[in-house]
């Protein structure tokens, strides 16, 4: 789930949980173990509506985007007044 997409994420357990509901629909209520193997299949769409509802708010949240720029921002008050300096590189070491 990590990694993807939350739109690909979405699709693929919209899938995944169609699958399911059709191997739901496919079980013999007559056979011993119906309940068992009903839960089971519950349990792994439920899993699937979980998915979908973490990539929905994945998808609300604002995209950070992240940039190589390092700021560093000092200031210094002295009786004469302020002094102000910024620093700004693309690196994360300091060219000499």
């Amino acid at each position: 789930m990590f990694g993807k997409t939350p739109k690909k994420t979405i699709i693929k357990a919209e899938k995944e949980k169609s699958r399911l509901r059709d191997k739901r629909s496919k079980l013999d209520p007559n056979s011993p173990n119906y309940e068992k193997n009903k839960n089971k299949i519950n349990g792994k769409i439920h899993d699937q509506n979980v998915k979908i509802d973490v990539a929905q708010r994945e998808l609300q949240q604002p995209v950070n985007k992240t940039t190589n720029v390092n700021t560093s921002f000092n200031y210094n008050k002295t009786e004469k007044g302020l002094h102000v300096h910024a620093d700004f590189s693309r690196n994360k070491r300091k060219k000499k």
